[in-house]
């Protein structure tokens, strides 16, 4: 089983457009700045007034020394608009707004309504937590999660339900937080005024949500790093998208374990950091550039050792990132460890947008920590009756990560990447022969859909918008008919995609199938992509895709290929092969797949082999005169699109393991009872499902359940 998911030097002029950051990684010296503001290192006044400044640009900027950040005229006046901290806030913290309240135009049209179908933008964020309630126990919670949508501002806290503000999220053991409401979860709106819109923009490729928390409870995941040695020398590397974006300038706080650290003083190349919490607290240290990359961690060898059992070895380190320039900057990045590194929002990351979030990123709260994903999801792989395991799930939250997907790498230049950022692939394959096929198709296949989404992504905007403008002009009939089914079944955007999809798929099986020492193992393929909130279910062979929408609807939107199928029964036929006992040449009981070599290689191929190797037989004169070059088992898929409604309730996809013994509707049916029951729990609820076929239905074969969970139907607030 496979589960992945899951993730930016500062400048002093805002930019506008968040595809105007240059490729900065596997690189050792180049920040790229994807904030709008400038960290003022030692260059303001301690006073506690605003001071004038030369901006550089022929204007004047204003210092605001609360928390050293210099911003220019234009950003000035923009921080003077009110904000939701202002006089005017309804109950839920929000001013009064005309219109829609919670509409975010300025972060872009994909980000101004829900209707919008290629977004970034989720109408629902799912938060899985990743500590326990109880670190000392160390007593895992179940895997559950949280889910808030739209509308909803989610406070989170230790007020309990009784208590005079109770939190949405209630962590009652996590004694850190400093209180109800320490942390609080929203959509980026309008309100949050054009600074913050800037800031989310820039600080990766925003799900259009954020995190904040006005006490200093709530941090942010930071970016991955690796140090190695390179002619004798010790180097860094940034890792993932944006990880530059935590620069460690005057009043910044960050946490790592049990320990604190606050930024005291910053020149160009030295900084002096201050623990506040954890075993050395009340200890300064001068970090120079010179010295970075600066490990820290509890290995003996790091250049600083700090005997917390909270931190891994080589947990975190400070990277001094130079692009040309005079000065550079000090970045905070995490090696990889297994608590994270976390920068605090607090001081010069206060400011509203700098907590903004993406799919696959981590937050804290206290001591209490979230993942951010699209949905939930659980996998179910039992072996059953048959002596081996073949089958193979895989799901990723976002393509945007760089193969092969088993961290949140992201290696490619940020402009790239909106059209995959928005784009979801999840599978079930189910091998036989072996499982050398499916275990390939786990890597090669989204690596190859991603591969050529990034070839087609001017084509892929230039339809987007052309398919945003025909949504635009055809809404007025949309409302009219208050039928949330209407959206357009095909565009622009999807014809691409279907061309994209079949170019993948055969380019897998081609790879895989062309060495003379290719096994003669295959695999089925049940898929889905999910770019904003167009569906692809692509598939050859018996697996399935389901989607179960409101109020327990199945719909079937893939179609098994075997040779009971008319349609495909005639395709073999045409191609030279015949249908026996319901297989193809009485040996494969399905018409499409991955792999199985000897059935790709038409049957003209096969009888010249023949021949060769008996020379009393060769082809007919009739059979020469035909085109028998066609392969008798075809990997090209069938797929099918349409618009996911914010009322669907879940998708299942599974392996003819489970619909032998299940007709679709029932399969269905009993998952979403059981979701119901359980309130979410997919690994569970897979975990029944599974069984069911297995000990009681009595299925002879290898049993993959894959459940994506699309909202809480459970609930009755979603």
């Amino acid at each position: 089983m496979v589960v992945l998911s899951a993730e930016s030097h500062l400048r002093s002029e805002p930019i506008q457009q968040e595809n105007s950051i240059t490729n900065n990684k596997n690189i050792i010296m180049k920040p790229s700045s994807p904030q709008a503001l400038l960290i003022d290192n030692n260059n303001t006044s301690t006073s506690n007034n605003n001071n004038t400044v030369n901006s550089g640009g022929g204007g004047t900027s204003t210092v605001n020394n609360t928390n050293n950040i210099q911003y220019t005229g234009q950003q000035q006046q923009m921080m003077t608009q009110p904000t939701s901290g202002s006089t005017g806030n309804t109950a839920n913290g929000r001013k009064a707004f005309h219109g829609d309240v919670y509409s975010w135009s300025k972060g872009g049209s994909q980000f101004s309504s829900p209707k919008e179908i290629y977004t970034r933008s989720l109408y629902r964020l799912c938060l899985k937590f990743t500590t326990s309630e109880d670190e000392d126990e160390g007593k895992p919670e179940p895997a559950t999660a949280y889910w808030t949508y739209y509308t909803k501002l989610t406070t989170i806290g230790n007020g309990g339900t009784g208590s005079h503000q109770p939190d949405d999220i209630c962590r009652r053991m996590d004694d850190s937080m400093s209180g109800p409401s320490a942390g609080i979860l929203a959509r980026l709106t309008d309100q949050e005024g054009d600074i913050a819109a800037t800031l989310a923009l820039q600080a990766g490729l925003t799900s259009g949500w954020h995190i904040r928390g006005d006490r200093g409870d709530a941090a942010v995941r930071v970016g991955k790093a690796k140090v190695f040695m390179h002619d004798n020398q010790k180097n860094a590397s940034v890792l993932s998208l944006d990880a530059d974006r935590w620069v460690l300038g005057k009043g910044a706080s960050f946490a790592a374990g049990n320990s604190v650290f606050t930024v005291e003083e910053c020149s160009e190349r030295q900084i002096t950091v201050h623990c506040t919490r954890g075993p050395m607290r009340g200890k300064f240290f001068e970090i120079s550039a010179n010295r970075c990359p600066y490990v820290f961690g509890r290995a003996q060898e790091a250049d600083l050792c700090i005997m917390d059992r909270e931190l891994s070895r080589r947990h975190g380190a400070i990277l001094y990132l130079k692009d040309g320039r005079k000065a550079g900057s000090f970045i905070l990045t995490d090696l990889e460890s297994t608590n994270g590194s976390y920068m605090r929002l607090v001081g010069p990351y206060g400011q509203r947008g700098m907590g903004a979030l993406a799919i696959g990123d981590e937050f804290i709260v206290g001591r209490t920590g979230f993942s951010v994903n699209r949905y939930d999801y659980g996998i179910s792989e039992a072996i059953g009756a048959r002596p081996t395991m073949e089958d193979r799930t895989v799901v990723i939250q976002s393509l945007m990560f760089s193969p092969p997907f088993v961290t949140k790498y992201v290696l490619d230049p940020k402009e790239d990447l909106p059209e995959l950022a928005m784009t979801s692939f999840a599978a079930v394959f189910d091998g036989h022969g072996g499982d050398e096929c499916s275990n390939f198709l786990v890597d090669a296949l989204p690596r190859h859909i991603r591969s050529y989404v990034l070839a087609e992504k001017e084509n892929i905007r230039k339809a987007v918008e052309m398919s945003r403008n025909t949504n635009n002009n055809t809404s007025a009939q949309q409302q009219t008919s208050r039928n949330l089914n209407t959206e357009p079944t095909e565009d622009p955007t999807s014809e691409i995609m279907r061309r994209i999809l079949k170019q993948a798929y055969l380019r897998t099986d081609k790879e895989f199938i062309t060495p003379k020492s290719a096994p003669q193992s295959g695999s089925t393929a049940a898929t889905v992509i999910l770019m904003g909130r167009r569906l692809f279910a692509a598939n050859v062979g018996d697996s399935r895709v389901v989607l179960c929408r409101a109020g327990g609807q199945c719909v079937e939107l893939t179609s098994d290929h075997k040779p009971s199928r008319p349609d495909e029964a005639a395709r073999v036929r045409a191609a030279g092969g015949f249908i026996l006992h319901k297989r193809v040449m009485g040996e494969l009981a399905i018409t499409r797949a991955f792999g199985d070599k000897s059935f790709k290689m038409g049957i003209k191929a096969m009888l010249e082999e023949e021949a060769e190797s008996n020379t009393g037989n060769s082809m007919q004169d009739g059979e020469i005169s035909k085109d028998l070059s066609a392969p008798l088992v075809s990997a090209e898929p069938e797929i099918a699109s349409m618009v996911l409604s914010h009322t669907d309730e879940f998708l299942l996809l599974a392996c003819d393991g489970l619909f032998d013994v299940f007709r679709s509707q029932d399969a269905v049916a009993l998952a979403r009872q059981e979701l119901i029951a359980h309130r979410g729990e997919p690994a569970e609820v897979a975990r029944i499902l599974s069984d069911q076929a297995i000990r009681v239905r009595r299925s002879r074969d290898n049993v993959s359940i894959l459940i994506i969970v699309l909202r809480p139907f459970w609930d009755r607030e979603h």
